[in-house]
């Protein structure tokens, strides 16, 4: 009964609420952690199907051992101690506690490794939860209070409060009931500033506990149920099967049994579904122990005996002395004194092993009082010689002071002209950097455009190569001159794409639609871009979407303002970003060398701006499946004409 409530609530407090996530319909072209991520995901798909089917998974699982050697292999501490306690929380919530321990000591060894305070509390706090379910006090209570110390060093409130409740569920064990009450309290009023209702939960069930073990079971009572209600709520099964152990064993005292036996097996059904070893144990011995009030010693042996085996199993003394003490209550009642004495001499045993070890934690507290005697005189005489010496070191602390002060501003000093001269490098590089891109994109653009009119010219067709040029020699007027420029006017931005396009129309017969639609605000302001940002995702839309499609191809180009963003976006109805999967090799290069410049080009821009800039192309079928085509999207700063030197700087 004790190890039931008081030792799977700290299991419940020791959990994480889940958080869900909305998966993204676009994938930006953004640079992240890819193992980073692929980690995350697998430890999310873990979670997911261990819910699904907890009593037929392995804690352990495929997708947590893959995020194990992904996490080794691109050495992220972080995400190795989350699998491995994660792994032993849930070894632990099935009674296996072997296990359950290894994980959670290679959690430890990581939080201690990397000197991280916030991990250790929660590594400390997980252990001691498991030296409480085997009744190993002392060892439970060192862990919680080196919990206890941390937590109150980084501010940690959550697992302030989780050494708090678990010193409280020793204290219990040592049967000092008043001072867990205390303990408590003052975990429920943390817990109510956090309005963590499983905290809450937690903390009004163990009070419950407490006062059961003083015989109030009135005021027991209360607690309990409040803490039903707290469970209800937030749909926690392992808390609803604590209660429900909880009032059973009110209502056994109360010498109400078919009330117990009715709260009993409902926590037993649970304790079955969730397979933990550690509750189940428990249940089937307050069942039996009821059936055995009820004079009914053949149900009580069943349930007993089950429980004994399972308490046994996992090392749970305090309910295995329980379950032997009833077995022997009940083989007396048959008359099968053999077998009574047999269990009579069990429980005594496991009652002896408990009685050693709270002799141990008391030879052991006596122990280190004396140790903390010794080592204030030791501190005091240590004060004494310092006091003789603080005369002599106060004047070379003072000159060593002074020597280190000017140091230091001499350090300061050349650090800030060094770093100086590295920003001014840095933005001659930037700038020569955006030159050197563009003029990757233009020969890239001319050597295309000279392609579609040789076309022509062998077609022999004079008035199309008539028109062609004289668009294209506008066109080439635009490109050249733009290239002398870090930013144009939009609308020279717009004239090029439309001398473009026009080139583009008389290649195709019939020739696509295209609209190009800007906001008033962004035409009746002096916005400035920079050039031939949108040119590549028109050329691609043209030659990847509306080329296979034939006839019927429609272009729309947008230049929208949003806020102090530009937003500008390239929507086909061809067939779509997935056509490009059935592209030749070298068509797949052409297109992620013109993406890949015009990305860079982004990056550079974001880092001049110290402002954020953004790309991407989706299939519209994602969106919406009864919709064809491709949509490129860019977002970056929107800049204005005053703000904005045009020449180059160079």
């Amino acid at each position: 009964m004790r190890n039931t409530i008081v030792i799977l609530s700290i299991i419940i407090l020791c959990g994480c609420n889940k958080q869900k996530t909305s998966k993204p319909t676009v994938q930006p072209l953004i640079v992240h952690s890819e193992d980073s991520l692929m980690v995350e995901q697998l430890i999310a798909q873990s979670k997911e199907t261990y819910a699904d089917k907890l009593n037929h998974s392995n804690p352990f699982d495929q997708y947590l051992k893959e995020a194990e050697d992904m996490a080794i292999k691109s050495q992220n501490s972080g995400q190795l101690f989350n699998i491995y306690t994660l792994v032993g929380q849930r070894y632990r919530n099935k009674s296996y506690y072997s296990d359950a321990m290894m994980m959670l000591q290679k959690a430890l060894d990581i939080a201690e490794s990397s000197d991280n305070i916030h991990f250790q509390t929660r590594a400390y706090n997980q252990i001691g939860v498991i030296y409480r379910r085997i009744d190993e006090n002392p060892q439970a209570l060192d862990m919680h209070m080196k919990a206890l110390q941390l937590a109150e060093e980084c501010n940690d409130s959550l697992s302030l409060s989780k050494a708090i409740n678990g010193m409280g569920n020793v204290s219990i064990a040592m049967e000092r009931h008043h001072s867990a009450i205390e303990y408590f309290r003052r975990g429920l009023i943390i817990s109510r500033k956090m309005n963590n209702i499983l905290g809450m939960a937690i903390n009004t069930n163990n009070i419950g506990e407490a006062y059961f073990k003083l015989n109030q079971l009135d005021s027991a009572m209360h607690y309990y149920f409040r803490s039903l209600d707290y469970n209800t709520q937030i749909n926690s099964r392992v808390g609803q099967s604590i209660c429900y152990n909880s009032i059973g064993s009110a209502y056994i005292e109360k010498q109400q049994n078919r009330l117990a036996l009715d709260y009993l097996m409902k926590a037993l059904e649970i304790n079955l579904e969730l397979e933990d070893r550690m509750l189940t144990s428990v249940s089937y011995t307050q069942i039996g122990k009821t059936y055995l009030n009820d004079n009914l010693p053949e149900q009580a042996i069943y349930y007993l005996d089950k429980g004994l085996m399972m308490a046994t199993d996992i090392g749970s003394k305090y309910t295995a002395e329980e379950a032997a003490s009833l077995l022997s209550m009940a083989y007396e009642e048959k008359q099968f004194f053999r077998l009574s004495l047999e269990y009579f001499k069990k429980a005594t045993s496991f009652k002896d092993s408990i009685l050693n070890e709270k002799n141990i934690f008391h030879m052991a507290s006596i122990e280190a009082k004396y140790n903390n005697t010794l080592q204030k005189l030791q501190i005091d005489e240590l004060n004494k010689e310092a006091l003789l010496q603080k005369t002599l070191l106060s004047k070379q602390r003072s000159l060593l002071a002074a020597v280190v002060t000017l140091v230091i501003v001499l350090v300061v000093i050349a650090v800030l002209i060094i770093f100086q001269g590295r920003l001014r490098s840095r933005y001659r590089n930037l700038r020569f950097q955006q030159r050197l891109l563009r003029s990757q994109m233009n020969p890239h653009f001319i050597f295309n455009a000279l392609s579609a009119i040789q076309v022509f010219i062998l077609e022999n067709d004079m008035d199309k190569s008539s028109r062609f040029l004289a668009h294209f020699s506008k066109l080439m007027r635009h490109v050249l001159r733009s290239s002398n420029y870090e930013f144009i006017p939009i609308h020279e931005e717009i004239e090029m794409l439309q001398y473009y396009l026009k080139i583009q129309q008389l290649r195709f017969s019939p020739p696509f639609a295209f609209d190009i639609f800007i906001s008033d605000e962004i035409k009746n302001n002096k916005v400035v871009i920079p050039p031939m940002l949108i040119q590549p995702f028109v050329e691609n839309a043209i030659e990847h979407g509306l080329r296979p499609l034939g006839e019927g191809g429609k272009l729309i180009i947008r230049i929208v303002k949003d806020g102090k963003n530009m937003v500008l976006e390239v929507e086909d109805n061809g067939l779509g970003i997935d056509y490009s999967d059935q592209l030749s090799k070298i068509e797949k290069k052409h297109e992620s060398m013109a993406i890949k410049i015009t990305q860079e080009r982004l990056n550079i821009l974001s880092r001049d701006t110290r402002k954020k800039t953004h790309l991407e192309i989706f299939d519209k079928k994602r969106k919406d499946p009864f919709e064809r085509g491709t949509i490129a999207r860019i977002i970056l700063p929107l800049t204005m004409q005053e703000a904005t030197k045009l020449p180059s700087d160079e």
